[in-house]
């Protein structure tokens, strides 16, 4: 089985042994670095080349959203899966925004976290449930979506494929692609990620 290399950039010590002790009990996980030097940390992915770039965001007098963007930039190949503490959409918005491959919060269960590499790994996009959850007093409509396509519009979001989403609500894959097609043109969306993006800004998936 492949093995699959981590970094971890958090600036909580507790927070980065909590995750190194979460990936290192995968058998095929490794963990080649957890680190708080931030100022270092396009050198130190150069020098270890992990697969998985776990960057947390709470970082004090630096950006670490600036770093992240870095990191995009220079490994595009990288999966980066950023943890973070609050629960802000306008910052969640902000990072989907910038191409990164995952976004969980510091509250999710350690289910959620493997679940979050294992889907970036098979190259989807992964958001955990804090982030996709709906507003239920809104119902997530305002009349621009139906319930329906809310209700795909989360599974999407979720990752899953046409087929697994038609298997999920019992509809025919052809009949998904087709309400996949309506969600980009009602929330103007290019692909999966745009689609999650204006569902946060339209308050239909609220933080």
């Amino acid at each position: 089985m492949k093995q699959t290399d981590i970094l971890v950039a958090d600036s909580n010590f507790l927070v980065r042994q909590g995750l190194k002790s979460i990936f290192e009990s995968v058998p095929d996980y490794k963990i080649v670095l957890e680190t708080d030097d931030f100022e270092h940390l396009v050198e130190n992915i150069k020098k270890h080349n992990p697969e998985v770039i776990v960057v947390g965001l709470n970082t004090p007098g630096i950006s670490p959203k600036d770093v992240i963007q870095a990191i995009l930039v220079r490994f595009p190949q990288k999966k980066v899966l950023v943890i973070d503490m609050l629960e802000d959409r306008n910052e969640i918005v902000q990072i989907l925004q910038m191409g990164v491959h995952g976004y969980i919060l510091k509250q999710c269960d350690r289910a959620e976290i493997l679940d979050a590499v294992r889907t970036i790994l098979g190259n989807k996009n992964f958001f955990c449930h804090n982030v996709i959850k709906f507003n239920k007093d809104r119902e997530g409509l305002n009349s621009k979506l139906s319930i329906r396509e809310v209700e795909i519009l989360k599974l999407i979001a979720e990752g899953l494929t046409n087929n697994e989403i038609a298997e999920r609500v019992y509809l025919s894959a052809h009949t998904i692609a087709t309400h996949r097609k309506n969600l980009m043109r009602k929330l103007n969306a290019k692909n999966n990620v745009d689609l999650v993006i204006s569902a946060i800004k339209e308050s239909i998936i609220v933080p």
